[in-house]
């Protein structure tokens, strides 16, 4: 994976990987948020849409289960990601933290 950072203050906005014949956009904890033919689009992706990103409602798939639940998320970093889950992340709601390593063996599936 490739790190892609703002310019102006080197916030980390996510990442680019190639995947198969295509590059895939990915937030910071490495969920795919776009497929590309060209690396540099992805890479406008992340830049675009990256953290934005974080603020929309995600479906969570148990690929194991393949019990899908609708989540918020509450904290987001390159090695794990926390959500709330259900439509709402206010106190008290039941969360979930996911480790990157069970995302990128794809034990879990983010989509948006």
């Amino acid at each position: 994976m490739i790190e892609i950072r703002r310019d102006h203050d080197n916030e980390l906005c996510g990442f680019v990987k190639p995947s198969d014949d295509v590059w895939l956009a990915c937030t910071v904890f490495g969920a795919a948020i776009g497929r590309h033919a060209e690396q540099e689009q992805a890479i406008d992706q992340v830049l675009a849409e990256g953290l934005s990103s974080l603020t929309d409602h995600w479906s969570l798939t148990n690929t194991a289960t393949g019990e899908t639940e609708l989540v918020r998320i509450q904290e987001a970093n390159p090695t794990s990601v926390t959500v709330a889950l259900g439509y709402y992340s206010l106190p008290g709601v039941p969360s979930v933290r996911i480790e990157r390593q069970a995302i990128d063996a794809g034990e879990w599936r983010f989509e948006r």
